[in-house]
This record gives C-alpha cells, structure tokens and sequence, in this order.
C-alpha cells in the first residue's frame, strides 16, 4: 500500500497543470523533425490525466453531489489540451496533402482510358509518382503514431486518438476549403459594368475563377483518395459531408437577411466547435453579400440582367444583343464542378428565399397602392364583363384603363422581372441536378421519384412526417424532379382586381416587345428598356400559381377578349394608314405570342388558350405581316 501510494504521489502531474500547456509548441517541434515520436504520447496523456485528481479530491472525500459536473469539466479541459497536442499530426499531414493536390492538378497529366505504347513514357512521369509516393509514406508514418495509440479514459472521456485524427483532419479540410471558396468566388462588378463589352469581360473572369476553384478541389479529392489506405480513414466520406456543411452553413447565413429572425452561429445545426467552418468578412465589390454563396447568385443576376440580355427557352440561355452566351447550360456545368451538388442545390434555395421576398413586397404593394383603385379596377371589370363578348367602345375602355394604370406598371415590371428571372435560373439549376443525377445516381433518382409519386397519390403515409417529408424534398430537389414553375411559395389571402390588372400590365408592356426568330422569343425593342419576354411571362406564372386557378382562368379569358377584340379591329381598320396597321399587326402577333408562352411555361394545356380564341383565329394571325 505504501509503494501504490508513493507511486500515486510520482506520477501525479496536478502541480503541472498550467505550466504543461507552454511545452506544446516544444512537442510540435519534435513531432515535426521526428513523425515516429507521435508514439510516444500515449504515456505523455495517461501521465496527464493524474492532474485531474488534486481539483475533484475534496468533493470525493465529501461525497459531493457536484463531482461529476466538476469531473466532467475538468474532462473536458483535459481532452481540449489532447487535442491541441494532436493537432500538429492533422496539420502536418494536411500541409503534405496540399503538396500532393498541387502535382495531381498541375503536374499529372490526365490519363485516357487507351494510350499508345510510345506515349506510355509520357504519361508515366515516373518523378512525379515518385514525389507522390514519398509525401503519401510520409504522412503514413504521421498516422502510424497515431494509430498505436490505444483508446483511453480521460477522466469521465474515453478518447479515441482515431477520431481525433479524423476531427484533425476534418477541421484543415474545412478551413482550407472554406479559405479557396472565399478567395476565388469574388467577382468585380464594378460601376463602369453598364456596357456590353463589360458584361462580358466580368462573365468571362467569372467562368475563369470557378474552371480554377473546380481544378483545385478537384485535385484536393484526389490526393485525399490517395492516401486513404494510410491513414484508414474513409476520405471520399469526409468530403462529401464536410462539403454539403460548408455549403448548407454558408446558404443559412447568406438566407438571413431575408428572414426577421436570424439564425446564429450557436444556433446553427451546420456549425461546430471542434470542426468549426469559419467566417470572413465581406468583400468591398459586394457588401450586400454576406458569403461567397450570396457572390454567386449575384454574378448570376447580374450577368442575366435584363437591361443586356435576353432570354431564349429554346436556347436555354441568356444572350446578349450581339449574339454571345452569357449564361447556359455551359455556365451551369461550370457552377456544378466548382461548388457541386450542395452548391447548386443551395443556389436554388437562395433564388426560392428570393422569388418569396419579391412576392411578399408585391403583395404589401398591391395592397398598399392598389387597393387605392380598387373602384377603377371594378368599373373597368364590369364594362368587360362578361368576358365572352365584345364590348362596342372596346378599344377606348382598353386606352383609358391604360392611361389610368400606367403609374402602377413600373413596380410591377420590376417585381415580374426579378421573380422570373430567378425563376429561369431555377429551371437551369434543376435540369443541371437531374441531368446530372441521371448520369450518376440513376437508381437514387428512380427511387425518389417513386416515392414522390406514391405521395402525391395518396398511397403513403410519409405526409403526416414532416421530418421525413423535408427530407424527400431535399433528396427530390439534389436528383432534379419537379418543375420550378409550380412551386406554391406563399398562402395569401385574395387580390381582388388582379387578373384585370395583369390584362392592362400585359396590354401596357406588348408595345415594348419585339418577336426575335433566332431566340424564339420577346424582346426589348429599345436597347436600353429593362425589360425581357419571357423572364417577365414567368414571373407573371409565378405570381398566378400562388393564388386559386381560377385567377389564371380569368387572366386567359380577359387576354382572350383582347385579341378578338384586336383582331377585329385590325380587319376593320386594314386598309387605313400603313403605319397604324403594321403598329395592330404587330401588337397583335406580339399578344398571341404572349399569352402562348404563358400557356406553355406555366404546363397549361392548348386548349384552355382554345376556350377563349378560336385555334382558326390563331392560325389565320400566323400570317400577319
């Protein structure tokens, strides 16, 4: 007993416990030099847990109900101290990982699936292999430490070295990560951006800074997966969830500002205190933007701005007047290797946080400023009704009602404007997602879209769920189902007046457009006007799909209304001035048009068009001049 106690009193390391900490950097030092002295902390942190004794040994002797809180702390400190001891092992494989991501992406040249016998030399590169070779056996011995270190009891902690490698690993990765998002996804849209030529200058650094961003985390995975073997960890794992937290982490922060109540750090379910992902400040170009995720979209807006571009559904892209693809499907391939599937999958929560804002500020308009003429709107709907006919002084109801609600026009444009601009973006994003899944998750995609099907038949029990339910619809939205044009973003009560509303907005805008044959769509006849066919035809879907179908009904039937009543005034009036008969003609065309790709944009079948106009009618105009 005398020998135990004075081996008890040698071994005790409390009257070290604050001085121990100043010899880590001397313990980083030497495991540097040395990685085989990795091994010898083991005897080191069982050492170190006899300091946990002198502070718990009179609430032993009391019996006291606080000694496992006061353990617990103490643990908790002590398993702290463990770690920064071990980080040196994480860092300094990571700063050989980094080496070894340099020659993979820069060096190694991409290896095809046939290579000729006299290029086999060249594609060897038996020197750079060999590097690779060296720095992979160099951090292998960094691991081996680490992996004869047996499990132990840290007070009330076991700790497992194994995992605090990993920890290790996880949180460099993370920084690291988080550090080349930040660095390379920031874009100078600055104020001289108001040209053409600048449009394309700044999407062309754009694409340039994420090709980059892609081959370097493309180079990073797979020196990851090349040291797999030696460290026994399952690295392509801790990619993948390292990366969808990043993304999700960066998404939340960058939704806060469209939310009243925040979501803070602490209360993050993607933020940790051992693996924390780190925040930077915001950059001069863009102040608004709180992340890189936030710099994204904004690139995107920016070079998909109406003032410039115009859209082509046929295309599936945006053009500028000289020809050029500002943004397409290349655009989103691009996007997809830089920041991934998380990222695009986030990119498209950030858009639906968008659409929603514009809503609700339409809405807190409408009844703000509309609701003033409520009275006009009615009077204006009763000398339409009913909407079948043809009102004799037609043509003078459509020109004062104009008239009467042209202030109104501008602030609906722009809402119209943005809300469908994120919404064809939308499209892209979720047509990438699904071309992608098709091709390399085509079993996850099938099995989703099975169990989407068997809940909206009825025939699954997964709705009264909803943490199942949110988690289908975020499975569903990574492999790319669903058509974003009938997304219901918001319950609101009714806008009595809107659909005549929507008729004078339409009536008010048509002049403005042309029809364009290369891109099969409407386009701004000023070069200048902010204005886009089919971006504003989405948003004008968009705002419908949030309220009873019969809002889309009436909207049909008054458009409807318009165009017998244009056509006939157009037969009556064609043999009067040149001028006044092309200006019918066109305005004419440019409506049918309209209200075509409003039909097909918003998955509405040719027949509810046919209810209203006659499929003879809209022939008969295919061939006005």
């Amino acid at each position: 007993e005398d020998i135990c106690t004075d081996i008890q009193f040698i071994s005790d390391l409390s009257y070290a416990s604050e001085s121990i900490k100043s010899y880590v950097g001397i313990i980083h030092s030497r495991i540097t030099k040395d990685p085989s002295n990795v091994s010898l902390l083991d005897g080191f942190f069982l050492k170190a847990t006899s300091s946990l004794d002198m502070p718990v040994e009179r609430l032993k002797q009391s019996n006291s109900p606080d000694l496992k809180k006061a353990t617990e702390y103490y643990s908790s400190q002590l398993v702290s101290f463990v770690r920064d001891v071990l980080e040196v092992v994480p860092v300094s494989v990571f700063a050989i990982l980094v080496q070894m991501s340099d020659i993979i992406e820069r060096r190694l040249l991409p290896l095809p699936l046939k290579v000729e016998g006299d290029k086999l030399i060249a594609f060897a590169q038996l020197g750079e292999r060999y590097k690779l070779a060296m720095m992979a056996h160099e951090i292998s011995i960094f691991c081996d430490g680490i992996h004869e270190m047996e499990n132990s009891f840290v007070g009330e902690v076991e700790v497992n070295p194994r995992k605090l490698l990993e920890d290790g690993l996880r949180k460099e990765m993370v920084q690291h990560i988080s550090e080349l998002m930040n660095s390379l996804l920031q874009f100078d849209f600055s104020a001289d951006s108001e040209t053409t030529a600048s449009i394309t200058k700044h999407y062309g650094a754009a694409m340039r800074s994420m090709t980059s961003l892609a081959s370097r985390l493309e180079g990073f995975q797979g020196a990851l997966c090349c040291i797999e073997d030696y460290t026994s960890i399952n690295s392509l794992k801790i990619w993948h969830s390292e990366m969808s937290r990043i993304i999700n982490y960066n998404v939340e922060q960058e939704v806060n500002k469209y939310l009243l109540k925040k979501v803070l750090d602490s209360d993050s379910k993607f933020q940790s205190k051992i693996i924390p992902i780190p925040r930077f400040p915001r950059t001069d170009n863009e102040p608004s933007c709180i992340n890189f995720m936030g710099r994204v979209l904004s690139m995107l807006l920016k070079v998909t701005d109406a003032h410039f571009t115009t859209f082509s559904l046929e295309r599936s892209g945006w053009f500028l007047s000289d020809g050029f693809e500002v943004c397409g499907l290349k655009t989103m391939l691009t996007l997809r290797k830089a920041i991934g599937i998380n990222g695009l999958a986030g990119l498209e929560r950030l858009l639906c946080y968008r659409i929603l804002h514009e809503l609700h500020r339409f809405v807190k308009f409408f009844r703000t400023n509309v609701s003033k003429q409520a009275v006009l709107l009615e009077q204006l709907r009763d000398e339409l009704f009913p909407e079948w006919r043809t009102p004799p002084n037609a043509v003078s109801i459509y020109a004062s009602g104009s008239k009467k609600t042209e202030m109104l026009m501008l602030p609906m444009l722009t809402c119209f404007r943005r809300v469908g601009q994120a919404q064809l973006l939308r499209r892209m994003v979720r047509f990438e997602l699904r071309r992608c899944a098709r091709s390399d998750a085509k079993a996850l995609q099938q099995s989703v879209a099975a169990i989407n099907a068997s809940i909206l038949s009825g025939n699954d029990d997964l709705k009264d769920d909803p943490d199942s339910m949110k988690k289908i619809c975020d499975l569903a939205t990574n492999v790319g189902i669903g058509d974003p044009m009938d997304t219901v973003f918001m319950a609101t009560d009714p806008l009595e007046g809107l659909p005549i509303l929507l008729l004078f907005f339409v009536l008010f805008y048509v002049p403005k457009l042309t029809y364009v044959q290369d891109y099969a769509s409407l386009s701004k006849v000023k070069g200048s006007y902010p204005i886009d066919g089919w971006p504003v035809i989405a948003g004008i879907s968009t705002l419908l799909k949030q309220f009873h179908s019969s809002y889309a009904k009436s909207f049909l039937a008054y458009i409807g209304q318009f165009i017998r009543i244009s056509i006939q005034t157009y037969a009556e009036r064609r043999q009067g001035k040149k001028d006044e008969v092309s200006r019918l003609a066109a305005d004419l065309k440019n409506s049918i048009i309209f209200v075509q790709q409003f039909c097909d944009l918003s998955n509405l079948p040719s027949t509810a068009l046919h209810e209203h106009v006659p499929q003879y009618l809209l022939e008969l105009c295919s061939d006005l001049p």
